[in-house]
């Protein structure tokens, strides 16, 4: 099984790579689809109503997504050690598509504005 990643944020930077999944866990109350990017290792953690996304390698960060919630977002690297807001807009699952539109926020001011789609490729 693979996992598309597909963002746009509002200085248009454009992302969308093809990831296969390592590993699958399906739980009663959430699914994990663990990969690597060119980052390090990462985790999506789908539960009903939220998701969280987890990275750990160059690059180290933990992002909560919930609805209309502000919600942490730590990111760190070897030179930079932040702590961001998210600000969930939109989510949205159907089928085998996840999709995101969310606001990052330092202090209360927004620093970007973020589409993000997951497809998960069952071929």
């Amino acid at each position: 099984m693979k996992i598309k990643i597909k963002s746009l944020d509002k200085f248009l930077q454009d992302y969308e790579k093809v990831f296969e999944l390592t590993k699958v866990i399906d739980l009663d109350e959430k699914k994990e689809y663990h990969y690597s990017d060119e980052y390090g290792r990462c985790k999506i953690v789908d539960y009903n109503d939220f998701v969280e996304i987890y990275r750990r390698g160059e690059i180290n960060s933990k992002q909560v997504f919930k609805v209309s919630k502000h919600t942490p977002f730590i990111y760190m690297t070897k030179q930079f050690h932040t702590k961001y807001k998210i600000f969930t807009k939109n989510f949205e699952k159907e089928n085998d598509k996840m999709t995101l539109e969310y606001d990052i926020m330092d202090n209360d001011i927004v620093i970007n504005n973020i589409k993000l789609n997951i497809y998960f490729m069952r071929k």
